[in-house]
């Protein structure tokens, strides 16, 4: 099916506010029209054609070049293997300069996995909805916008306990604050628990009003404004999106709707830090899926050690990069029953950071609402600084064409 836009429309979307253009590959006669209908709904986007998944790069670059934001829709449906191959051609042959959207009525791990894995940004499940297909766009639009056609955005890092109680929050925020002070590094701090989470209370800040959910609900009008509305400021310049303040858990939120939300945080940060609960949740899916890097954080003892080996067994399973999984070591002592050896044995990967235990002074820190003084302990601080200088290095490593991708639809 052919649906060429014609040349009034193409005069039409110069003169409105965005400028989309959406060539679809492969999607079904049967979905189109609805697709065309939904797109047309934003100011400026049209449908361009729909095509076979033989087009060549080249061709698909002179069909939007009249178009300052470029989309291509791929539909899975059509086939897994084929459709894989487009997207990492386009991937790999446009400089960045498309977004490409997968669409399939199966939205099962193996399928949102490879098109994440091929370089799609997004998914729309079939059959379309209206409100995701305009978030899709205006999620493109407004990455764009905030930081330019050709920027890079910034890294987003999860932080993820193999077991509640391994200190992944007293974690987070020390490394937020050394990012902060140490690399003078735009950062931001997301409390992800969906409930009572304790970021905002370790930082000795007044608990927001509004929570990390509650912008998540607002991403049809996400923009700089709307997000200072929501951030809390630390004195050292780190700024934190609290959790709910709540006995019982936030009203579900839509995965996709974190997705987004992160992915803009990650255009206005150069680091994205998230405290996640432990377990493989929708929302940590959700945060795996746009992270650079995932941390799982183990203390010494055995059940932690077993649930950081299925975990990362778990996520290289789902095809997510093995070197993009770092495992650290909370409450080290050299007295501890289990030794380092036996750790990294049982893990078959070597630690990448140990942190010294410090846990009464962490616990007073804590009590009094005061993140723990740079150079108070010196191994703690110490261990802290290796932390972050192998972060802050590693950044160039995080950026190949392999990795780009992965930090969007990983289906957990």
């Amino acid at each position: 099916m052919n649906t060429s836009i014609t040349r009034s429309s193409v005069e039409s979307s110069a003169a409105a506010k965005l400028r989309v253009g959406v060539l679809c590959i492969d999607v079904d006669p049967s979905d189109l029209a609805s697709l065309e209908v939904m797109v047309g709904q934003t100011a400026g986007a049209h449908v361009v054609d729909n095509v076979d998944h033989r087009i060549v790069s080249r061709e698909v670059m002179r069909m939007l070049e009249g178009f300052q934001f470029r989309v291509c829709v791929i539909d899975f449906d059509q086939g897994v293997e084929a459709c894989t191959r487009i997207a990492e051609h386009l991937r790999d042959n446009t400089d960045n300069r498309i977004t490409l959207i997968a669409t399939s009525r199966d939205t099962g791990t193996d399928t949102v996995m490879a098109a994440m894995r091929a370089g799609c940004s997004d998914f729309l499940p079939k059959p379309f909805e209206s409100d995701r297909v305009s978030n899709a766009l205006a999620h493109i639009t407004a990455r764009r916008h905030a930081k330019g056609e050709n920027a890079s955005n910034g890294r987003v890092v999860t932080l993820i306990g193999a077991k509640g109680g391994t200190g992944v929050t007293s974690l987070a925020l020390h490394l937020g604050l050394n990012l902060v002070r140490r690399h003078n590094q735009k950062c931001v701090l997301v409390d992800q628990h969906p409930a009572l989470g304790d970021v905002s209370l370790y930082l000795g800040l007044t608990r927001h009003q509004y929570s990390f959910y509650e912008l998540v609900h607002n991403t049809d009008r996400l923009d700089d404004e709307l997000l200072q509305g929501f951030v809390l400021t630390h004195e050292s310049g780190l700024h934190v999106l609290d959790s709910p303040e709540v006995i019982e858990h936030f009203a579900h939120t839509a995965p996709e709707a974190i997705e987004h939300t992160l992915s803009f945080l990650a255009v206005n940060y150069q680091y994205v830090l998230i405290d996640c609960p432990p377990g493989m949740t929708e929302a940590s899916g959700a945060a795996i899926r746009q992270s650079d890097r995932v941390i799982i954080v183990i203390t010494p003892e055995l059940p932690a050690i077993r649930n950081a080996v299925r975990t990362v067994e778990y996520l290289v399973g789902m095809h997510y990069p093995d070197n993009c999984i770092d495992v650290v070591l909370n409450r080290h002592s050299n007295n501890s029953v289990l030794s380092v050896e036996e750790i990294e044995a049982a893990l078959h990967r070597p630690i990448t950071v140990k942190i010294p235990n410090s846990y009464s002074e962490i616990a007073k820190a804590i009590n009094a609402g005061t993140p723990q003084a740079a150079g108070r302990s010196a191994k703690l601080s110490s261990a802290f600084d290796y932390w972050t200088d192998s972060l802050v290095g590693s950044e160039g490593t995080t950026a190949s064409s392999e990795q780009s991708g992965w930090r969007r639809w990983l289906g957990l």
